[in-house]
């Protein structure tokens, strides 16, 4: 799809959509399941009203790196990572990527630490302290992330995804990726996040 096109949907404020775009690594897939743009901060969801804003261009950006598929679900109106029998789970059930990577936003306060990553149980821990410590690597010598706290220690964070059926599974390797507003509105380091996690993505596979 054209960039054009991207930028129409993703910047989208009213309707509803599930957008994927596929790739040539089918290995990995990154998604989006709670995208809406910058500065509409609800969706159309009883169970859960809050967007992660600008979540759909980090997924978009990062998969574009990774050349793999991409998957959005922008203002919708279900939980799409919460139900099986959503259209959203079905696409990545269908898909069987080897490493899944929901993108996802906080701004409430609760989390930890600014960057949260979790593989869904303390089982899988080693999984997301393993990315985190990467991620973390590669932020030291950056100026615009340096910064940033990050974590993938189940014990440790607050956004676990315990209770997502994307994430909390055997059938693929998952990380849910909580990041904080200021990296999500600002493009020169939601840009240069991709740019790490890429590296650490292909040093855990």
């Amino acid at each position: 799809m054209k960039i054009t096109s991207i930028e129409t949907l993703l910047n989208e404020p009213y309707s509803s959509f599930l957008f994927f775009q596929p790739g040539n690594n089918n290995q990995i897939l990154v998604a989006a399941p709670h995208h809406a743009p910058l500065g509409v901060q609800q969706l159309p969801c009883e169970t859960h009203p809050s967007s992660d804003e600008n979540t759909g261009w980090i997924a978009y950006h990062l998969s574009q790196r990774l050349n793999c598929g991409c998957l959005i679900a922008g203002n919708y109106f279900i939980d799409p990572n919460k139900y099986k029998t959503s259209d959203y789970f079905k696409r990545i059930e269908m898909l069987q990527p080897k490493i899944l990577i929901e993108i996802h936003g906080h701004g409430s306060g609760s989390a930890n630490f600014d960057i949260e990553i979790s593989s869904g149980s303390h089982d899988k821990s080693h999984l997301s302290q393993q990315l985190a410590n990467h991620l973390q690597q590669g932020f030291s010598g950056n100026k615009l992330l340096k910064n940033y706290t990050i974590s993938g220690d189940f014990e440790e964070i607050h956004f676990r995804a315990t209770k997502s059926l994307t994430i909390n599974t055997h059938q693929w390797t998952a990380f849910h990726i909580e990041l904080p507003q200021r990296i999500r509105e600002d493009e020169h380091q939601y840009l240069q996040f991709c740019d790490f996690l890429k590296g650490a993505i292909f040093k855990i596979q």
